[in-house]
């Protein structure tokens, strides 16, 4: 899974009321949006001279190579954490991908966490009308407690669900 951010979702960023916070050591810039965090802690186990919550800013990009960072980043389930390599100051001409989506949606239960989804899906409300999801992953809530049901908000850490 990748987490890179599109520049429709930077885009996206400026417009929200959502906060979010982009921290950069010139090769790359990673996006922390807190409101989507489900505390999985990928990031801290994963790159502690990074992500450290006991530190101002708790990330620190100068904590480990540029490779390592995106490795980690693309561990976030959520996508709290994405990230976006810089433009480098090359000539010529930058040849442009197609992104490839997948047919189908891909459906992973956490332990003692939400349920994601991945992929190529649409999420429709009680009354039949599409919910706007904004990134590729959806977080669904397991364990009834959120704020923001149908989806996670990380309260599941909070209240101690086992599932």
């Amino acid at each position: 899974m990748s987490n890179k951010v599109t520049k429709t979702e930077i885009e996206s960023f400026d417009k929200s009321t959502e906060l979010v916070k982009a921290y950069s050591n010139g090769e790359v810039t990673v996006y922390w949006r807190p409101e989507l965090c489900i505390h999985s802690a990928n990031c801290l186990v994963n790159l502690p001279l990074v992500f450290n919550t006991r530190r101002r800013p708790w990330i620190n990009m100068n904590g480990d190579t540029t490779t390592e960072i995106i490795k980690t980043v693309n561990t976030c389930p959520s996508r709290a954490l994405t990230f976006l390599k810089n433009a480098k100051s090359r000539p010529g001409k930058t040849r442009k991908r197609k992104k490839k989506t997948p047919k189908f949606a891909r459906i992973e239960i956490l332990k003692d966490g939400p349920l994601l989804i991945k992929g190529n899906y649409i999420i429709r409300d009680a009354q039949k009308k599409k919910v706007r999801i904004e990134t590729e992953v959806a977080a669904f809530c397991r364990c009834g407690g959120s704020k923001k049901i149908p989806f996670c908000d990380g309260t599941h850490k909070k209240i101690g669900f086992k599932g």
